[in-house]
């Protein structure tokens, strides 16, 4: 298979999961409380890429800068932003979610100009943001109207989380290039467990848990492909693609939430997501489309 051929595999596959990783969430949390469902989740997710490492004979860094870009991805990709966004989703449904999450590309530009100086924001792009911003707007515009101070919370976590974990994407594009996908993966991710396991201990009440057939659904599933295949594809992507064109995928996870939430969960849908949904695949494309031929053409991403 050819680079430019897994790239747009590889990125197909991440908004798909994650996509559909909003309802997996919400169902998840019917039963378990937060932080014991996502310790778990990494808890089954470590375990799976621990096999991988020894089946493949991984090389582990003894270097300083991996483990601080360890400590780094730990509290920036997985433990803080997934505990904000797993606590808010008890507050807000789970299309709105992956909605208010959709900033993330924003963050990612932002900071990319930043400290990233070869992947700035063109005008290109702004362009593209705006109109995926604006199409994520239109297709909740009426979940804003009535929102209260609980769901406000639950929806400036989930943003927070965004901002987060955009951080987390900048620190991986400027310091993880070299360093294979499931290592960047696993350590981070064992940390992650340790740590919430010892937050849910403390102060979560295990008195109604009820691990039925829903809930280890979806907890399987949240493991095996929305933590393990996607963030392993995640990582590698991150070392051919520029982290603004990454980071686009969130604009298409809101779109396959939306179906996925009323398809499966019942949640309600008006017409007006159509022309969202059409608004944000228009901006993902004057987004994306020029910026993938440039890399293509210059054959960037060869590691």
């Amino acid at each position: 298979m050819s680079l430019r051929l897994k790239i747009y595999s590889g990125f197909c596959i991440i908004c798909f999961f994650w996509g559909s990783s909003w309802a997996a969430v919400k169902l998840g949390l019917e039963t378990v409380p937060p932080f014991l469902s996502l310790g778990i989740r990494f808890f089954i997710a470590s375990i799976i890429l621990g096999l991988v490492i020894l089946v493949k004979r991984l090389h582990v860094p003894t270097d300083k800068n991996f483990w601080k870009l360890v400590l780094i991805l730990c509290s920036t990709s997985f433990t803080i932003p997934f505990v904000l966004i797993y606590w808010a989703q008890i507050q807000v449904n789970s299309g709105l979610a992956s909605v208010l999450f959709a900033t993330f590309p924003l963050w990612v530009a932002i900071l990319s100009h930043f400290f990233l100086p070869n992947e700035g924001i063109t005008s290109q792009r702004v362009v593209g943001i705006v109109l995926g911003f604006v199409g994520v707007v239109v297709i909740f515009k009426n979940a804003f109207s009535d929102v209260s101070s609980v769901t406000f919370l639950g929806m400036s976590a989930i943003i927070i989380g965004a901002i987060i974990q955009a951080f987390g994407l900048i620190a991986l594009r400027h310091f993880g290039k070299q360093i294979h996908p499931v290592m960047l993966n696993f350590w981070p991710m064992l940390l992650s467990t340790v740590i919430l396991f010892a937050f849910s201990f403390g102060t979560e009440d295990y008195s109604a848990v009820l691990f039925d057939m829903k809930a280890v659904g979806s907890l399987v599933y949240l493991s095996i492909f929305c933590t393990v295949v996607t963030f392993v594809i995640y990582f590698w992507l991150i070392k051919h693609i520029e982290a603004v064109i990454l980071s686009l995928s969130a604009f298409i996870t809101p779109v396959i939430a939306v179906f996925i939430a009323v398809i499966m969960m019942g949640e309600g849908f008006t017409s007006t997501a159509y022309i969202g949904s059409t608004i944000v695949l228009i901006g993902v494309a004057i987004a994306i489309i020029g910026d993938l031929l440039a890399v293509f053409r210059r054959k960037i991403g060869k590691t």
